[in-house]
Formats: structure tokens, sequence, C-alpha cells
């Protein structure tokens, strides 16, 4: 009795190229940290772009807006159109300048400049604002927004 090993290494061949066909590439999971540092700086992306569809569809539905530019408190992506609406209308030129950024998997702060021009007993005025901007995130969605400006620091030019 003889025994071939052409059925043997027939069947490994045939389990080695199923395992082959089924296995898919990972991709490599994202952070949490990498997940939050994209959505700010898609958001700032936004912001200079003036893109108010984008940058509200960023927001969750119960979102809290706070700025020291506003009274009182905004929510969800409504309220961002409001802010950022009225902000766009007023500077329709400003430019948000980012220079430092905080980041951990759900709480992003940011320091930034805000530059352009806005009208001023009739003739435009240079300004350059000083922002601070603390985001909460949670889903790749923001869920709080905080900012702070510095009016000593509002310079008129």
């Amino acid at each position: 009795m003889t025994i071939t090993l052409r059925p043997i290494v027939f069947g490994l061949f045939a389990a080695m190229l199923f395992t082959a066909c089924n296995n898919k590439a990972e991709t490599p999971a994202i952070s949490l940290t990498e997940a939050s540092k994209q959505l700010i700086d898609e958001h700032f992306r936004y912001l200079n772009d003036h893109d108010l569809k984008s940058l509200i569809g960023q927001y969750a539905d119960k979102a809290k807006i706070t700025t020291t530019d506003w009274d009182g408190e905004s929510f969800g992506p409504q309220g961002a159109d409001q802010i950022f609406h009225q902000v766009f209308y007023v500077s329709p030129d400003a430019k948000y300048l980012v220079d430092n950024v905080i980041n951990t998997d759900s709480t992003v702060v940011v320091e930034y400049d805000v530059v352009g021009l806005k009208e001023k007993a009739g003739s435009p005025v240079r300004y350059d604002i000083r922002n601070c901007s603390v985001f909460k995130i949670k889903n790749n969605r923001i869920t709080a927004e905080a900012t702070y400006s510095n009016s000593r620091l509002y310079h008129n030019r």
C-alpha cells in the first residue's frame, strides 16, 4: 500500500489559500486623542473657510456652548448656527490662528488669535483678539464648548 503525498499537500495548500483569502488587512485603530485632534483641526479649518454648515454639523444635539462674547448659553447645532452666523456676519474676513493645543481623549484646549476687520462708525477697523476655547468631545462630536476672550488684548488698529 502506497500513500502519496499529493492529496495531503493539495489539502494543506487549499487550506492556506482559503485562510489567506478570508483574512482582511486590519486597519490600524485610531486613538481617541488622534480623533479629537482631527475634529478640532477640521473645526478651525471650517472657521477659517466660514463653512457654517460643516461647522454646526460637528456639534452634538445637546452641546452646551458658552462664550464671553455672547450673553447666556446656546445649545446644539441650532445654537452654534446662531453664534457663528453672527460672528461671520460681523467680521466676514476673520482668520483664526491657532498657536497652542492641549489634547486628551475627551478634552481639547485651544489658544488662538482672531484677526480681521470689523465695522466701527462706518469704517472698517482692524482687530486682533486673543481667545481660548475648551472643547469636550464624545463620539467624535463636540458636546460642550466654552470660549474665553481677553478684552484687554483686543487691539484695534
